[in-house]
């Protein structure tokens, strides 16, 4: 995190706690409920929310809309199909505005990897959504956000993680 920006040091842990509650309810939602589905609503909030999150530093945009869009009862095809495809696109042009306003040098060999495994990911995500059954998509996705979060937790308490040294 930058030094301009002491408060996004507090983000992190907020956005860690929220993704693991959001990770826990789908994985209940998926395993206890029927799965009936309705429309996303405040989209337009949630857009705002989980990019200034993303922006400031505390998290990624596509844990924390397709976490939200699920504990809404959107279908998770839906979810996780719209948000792998958007974030493609997010991916290939966060990727062009850098090189457009840095030049191709100013790419180091992390970063290169970082938007190459976005380009791949995004739609690989997009098209394992279309195949995978609703119910099992849950509880996948409900298992990945509340395990990644609550390890981001212990690595914030924790630095390192001990049974990860080098994680």
């Amino acid at each position: 995190m930058a030094a301009h920006q002491p408060w996004a040091g507090l983000l992190r842990p907020l956005i860690l706690v929220y993704l693991a509650a959001i990770g826990l309810y789908i994985l209940w939602r998926a395993l206890r409920r029927p799965q009936t589905y309705q429309r996303a609503r405040l989209l337009t909030v949630l857009g705002f929310a989980a990019g200034a999150a993303d922006g400031a530093g505390g998290g990624g945009w596509g844990p924390i809309v397709t976490g939200n869009l699920l504990a809404q009862g959107i279908s998770p095809r839906t979810a996780v199909g719209t948000v792998s495809a958007t974030e493609f696109f997010v991916t290939v042009t966060i990727a062009a505005a850098l090189i457009g306003t840095l030049g191709i040098e100013a790419f180091t060999i992390a970063a290169s990897g970082l938007m190459l495994g976005g380009v791949v990911a995004a739609p690989l995500g997009a098209l394992l959504a279309r195949h995978v059954p609703p119910r099992p998509l849950m509880i996948a996705v409900g298992l990945v956000l509340a395990a990644l979060s609550l390890y981001g937790l212990l690595a914030l308490m924790f630095e390192p993680v001990p049974s990860f040294p080098r994680f």
